[in-house]
């Protein structure tokens, strides 16, 4: 007698719809969800590195206030927003 048996199911990556929105010297920095972008940005990204696809990203998807104040922001801020960002939209670095 043979029981059957539930189908294997793969995990699926988490997918966060919401933009990640922060507040900066009073400007409010929207993004789109890195783990749910819309298939016109993924087409213009596609084939850039990392760095240039990032910054692609901010470039289409902030206004020019928004933008602006991001250019004049101290480093160590703008690192911590980056991986706000990144947290935000469930993405993990991973494990070496």
């Amino acid at each position: 007698m043979t029981s059957q048996t539930a189908p294997i199911k793969l995990a699926q990556p988490i997918t966060v719809k919401d933009d990640f929105t922060h507040t900066v010297d009073g400007v409010d920095i929207v993004l789109p969800s890195l783990s749910y972008l819309k298939p016109g940005l993924v087409r213009r990204i596609r084939r850039l590195g990392d760095v240039d696809a990032m910054y692609t990203l901010l470039e289409l998807s902030l206004s020019p206030e928004a933008l602006a104040t991001i250019d004049e922001m101290d480093p160590d801020a703008y690192h911590e927003l980056l991986e706000a960002w990144r947290a935000h939209s469930g993405l993990s670095l991973g494990e070496s």
